[in-house]
């Protein structure tokens, strides 16, 4: 087959420096010619000399063993492609970068796009004003293109939406295949000794892959640790800059220079120990698949790794390196690898497994393969209007126009005489007859409610099984647009929505970027979405007009959206459960959030807010807080967590230290939550490194059991077990001695503390740790933000069970009254 390769740089020269799409180019083309594809490679340069395509057109046939490469011809114009294309028949072309396809003409011949980067994320860090227009320019693109390439299956869900806005008819098949960048060679290590043991960053340095952090970490432990040596061989593209590659200076430790020529980068990777592929999360990065990890694996090299990264998943898979997500948890690496170096080796031969089985070109290309097997031109639906006019451009201050419109849709009134008119037919003809006294109660809140091992999780499923024990079924509605639950006197079901609901909207990713470019914080977003997915309100209406749903609770802002869209067709109250103050908790937690966007979603809170019908805080500090805001304090009404007393006073405890083969003799401390949180893993980081040296210089030795899901990947410190989610709380806690809660930062009322309460356990807690529950130091539990100070009380509490005894009688009282039946109960009112 006879293809045609549009790529924008010339074939691989090893002898300067690469960019990734040069290499990427040439591991497919060697593929393509082994499968006995004939392959002209033609390169844009828009300077080249005016001569025909025709006339300079070489072909070129590359030796994979030879050093040098044969230059292929180029193009300068898309004038001179098409003149070129127009006197040559190809089965197929094959581009290799997006803008490309501006010079490809539409004709019969097969299009295939290899489009291995998240551009539009890319280009939210480069130059966010321009992402709407980019996003227009690259659907027009792909209207030309009939197979798309992706680099894994998180940027195939990205382009989905992008193909159908372009007209591409994906009903009976999507044309994407996964064809992620790979190896060309296996290529190993050419250090044998472990001193120095050296750890590189390489590669361009990209605006979204922010590096400092990890930078200082390294450049402290090298100063630290003769037997150390941090690499870094990055820059940008020599076209780019005036230099030509030269030493950056850097101690012996830290060895600093441009980028260098491919085959002595390669050269300098051989020697080295570990690739680094480590950075800030964001959301390029949770869709990229990049050169530089493949290099490193190309040299043999096993990869210290983020865990949002998706390669991260065959990085584990394979056992191929580390999966981290902070600078404390690199050093914590370090120093185990200096202290157990046969690691290092075990992650080797992952590597070499790695690039045999799955990420080589001969592997990775095969879905390419089959593909041009029999080329086919994808259909096309016919676009009833033109999608990339310019949109009209409206002035306005504060907040942008688009964030602007989004609430300015929250707080329009569900009243008009259309929604009048369709809510009398559907009450009529479609809805169950709704009680008067107890209505049923729909639920609308987050998706991440099982295992119930978190806080907003464990509030969300009690307070639904406490309701559906007063007489009435409760349906929780989240995310999914497959199942929806139902409670009944306290048991679960779950049930499926009828196929069709959800092809019913736009896809999720396609909501998932508006949400971005509102200016929603990626961290969070998962809270907000209904602001931007219709799907909420779809699937919301739908189960009001079959279930006698009489009454809403949104659990979080964001969820009351589509619980007003249900009332303005079927009637009934809307109750707003907060549980945070959630833009003051963002703008605590998200560093980088700007001042315009934090007031985006100050207003959001606020429209909600003033639509519920009540609200409910769960602590006097954020019922506060709203009504200074402006919300009426009539309806904002203060209902603490509860906790399952009948759980914790009915359950026998287990023996933990079987179980867990802790120590016989060491106290245990407990602490619960889930570690992908960061201010849980903050807490157990604390606990490693001030609390437990400072028992230890006292001579008091401990054991802390960590329960909770996602913990990290590796020990913090030999005394603290992580146990795991498990399933019953009760039967672990209250075998524990002391439950020392360190927390530094974090939001809402601490569930854990009540837990503790419950199951007899003396509290240490910061007052960060127990905040939003009304206790008083030294009665309920010692509050306590010094460290030394703490150690003091976990000495004295150990030493002296009376003092304990005391606090845990107080505890008792104070949790009483907060069984999740209780707290049901005085819900009831503000629904009806």
């Amino acid at each position: 087959m006879k293809l045609l390769y549009l790529t924008l740089e010339p074939p691989l020269d090893t002898s300067k420096v690469a960019t990734g799409n040069q290499v990427r180019a040439q591991g497919i083309r060697e593929v393509l010619e082994k499968a006995g594809h004939q392959v002209c490679q033609l390169a844009f340069k828009p300077d080249a000399e005016d001569a025909s395509a025709d006339s300079t057109h070489q072909e070129s046939t590359v030796s994979q063993s030879a050093e040098t490469q044969q230059l292929s011809s180029s193009y300068k114009s898309a004038e001179q492609l098409h003149s070129f294309i127009s006197r040559e028949e190809f089965d197929s072309i094959i581009v290799a970068y997006w803008y490309l396809l501006e010079h490809v003409p539409v004709s019969d011949t097969p299009v295939v796009l290899d489009f291995i980067a998240p551009r539009l994320l890319e280009i939210m860090f480069q130059k966010p004003h321009s992402v709407p227009q980019q996003a227009r320019t690259i659907i027009q693109h792909l209207s030309k293109v009939d197979h798309v390439l992706a680099g894994n299956q998180r940027q195939a869900d990205l382009l989905l939406p992008l193909l159908l806005q372009a007209g591409i008819d994906c009903r009976k098949q999507i044309p994407i295949s996964i064809v992620p960048i790979a190896t060309r060679s296996l290529l190993s290590p050419l250090v044998t000794s472990l001193s120095p043991l050296t750890l590189v960053n390489a590669g361009v340095d990209w605006p979204w892959r922010n590096f400092s952090n990890y930078r200082d970490t390294l450049e402290k432990l090298t100063g630290q640790n003769q037997d150390l040596v941090f690499a870094e061989y990055t820059g940008i593209y020599p076209g780019l800059v005036t230099q030509e590659p030269q030493e950056k200076g850097g101690s012996n430790q830290h060895v600093q220079s441009l980028l260098l020529g491919y085959a002595d980068m390669q050269a300098k990777l051989q020697q080295c120990h570990i690739g680094l592929e480590l950075g800030e999360r964001n959301p390029e990065r949770e869709f990229s698949h990049s050169y530089r990890a493949m290099e490193y694996l190309e040299s043999g090299l096993p990869i210290i790794i983020n865990s949002w990264i998706p390669l991260a998943g065959l990085i584990k898979q394979y056992d191929a390196g580390w999966i981290i997500d902070n600078p404390p948890e690199l050093e914590a690496l370090v120093g185990k690898l200096f202290h157990e170096p046969g690691l290092l080796d075990a992650k080797k031969a992952g590597v070499e497994k790695l690039k045999a089985e799955r990420l080589n070109y001969q592997q990775a290309c095969q879905p390419l393969l089959d593909y041009l097997s029999a080329p086919l031109k994808s259909k096309r639906f016919a676009l009833d209007d033109e999608p990339f006019a310019e949109p009209a451009i409206v002035e306005s201050e504060g907040i942008d126009t688009e964030s602007e419109q989004a609430i300015e849709d929250f707080e329009e009134q569900g009243s008009s005489n259309l929604k009048i008119i369709l809510g009398s037919i559907f009450k009529r003809y479609f809805c169950p007859r709704r009680p008067d006294s107890t209505p049923d109660v729909l639920m609308v809140t987050r998706a991440d409610l099982f295992p119930v091992d978190h806080g907003a999780a464990v509030k969300i499923i009690r307070t639904a099984e406490a309701l559906s024990r007063t007489g009435r079924d409760v349906w929780l509605m989240t995310d999914s647009r497959i199942e929806y639950f139902q409670f009944i006197n306290g048991e679960m079901k779950r049930h499926r929505y009828p196929f069709f609901l959800r092809f019913m909207c736009q896809p999720r990713s396609v909501a998932f970027m508006k949400l971005l470019k509102l200016g929603f914080p990626y961290s969070n977003s998962f809270l907000y979405m209904p602001v931007t997915d219709m799907s909420y309100i779809v699937r919301a209406i739908y189960l009001t007009s079959r279930k006698p749903i009489g009454a809403y609770q949104a659990e979080f802002p964001a969820y009351v959206r589509p619980c007003r869209f249900a009332r303005s067709l079927f009637e009934g109250k809307i109750l707003l459960v907060q549980h945070n103050v959630e833009y003051e908790r963002i703008r605590n937690q998200v560093p980088d959030i700007t001042a315009k966007n934090v007031q985006t979603l100050k207003n959001l809170e606020l429209a909600m807010c003033h639509e519920a019908d009540n609200i409910i805080a769960v602590s006097e500090n954020d019922r506060n807080r709203m009504i200074a805001d402006g919300i009426d304090p009539e309806k904002i009404h203060t209902i603490p967590h509860g906790v399952d007393l009948q759980a914790f006073r009915t359950t026998t405890p287990i023996n933990i230290r079987e179980r867990y083969r802790l120590p016989w003799k060491a106290p245990v401390l407990v602490y619960h939550g889930t570690y992908s949180y960061s201010p849980n893993l903050e807490s157990m980081q604390v606990m490693a490194s001030e609390i437990l040296p400072r028992l230890e210089q006292r001579n008091i030795h401990v054991t802390v059991l960590a329960i909770g899901s996602k913990p990290p990947d590796f020990p913090l410190h030999p005394n603290i077990i992580f146990a795991g989610s498990v399933d019953n709380l009760a039967e672990v806690i209250p075998a524990a001695d002391l439950a020392v809660v360190p927390l530094q930062d974090g939001g809402g009322t601490r569930m854990k503390i009540l837990d503790y309460f419950a199951a007899g356990v003396p509290v240490i807690s910061t007052a960060k740790g127990i905040e939003g529950i009304p206790v008083e130091n030294g009665k309920e539990a010692l509050i306590i933000d010094d460290f030394d100070a703490i150690a003091d009380a976990i000495e004295r509490l150990l030493l002296n069970p009376e003092e304990a005894n005391k606090l845990v009688e107080q505890a008792t009282l104070f949790v009483d009254s907060l069984g999740w039946d209780a707290i049901g109960r005085r819900y009831l009112p503000l629904l009806h």
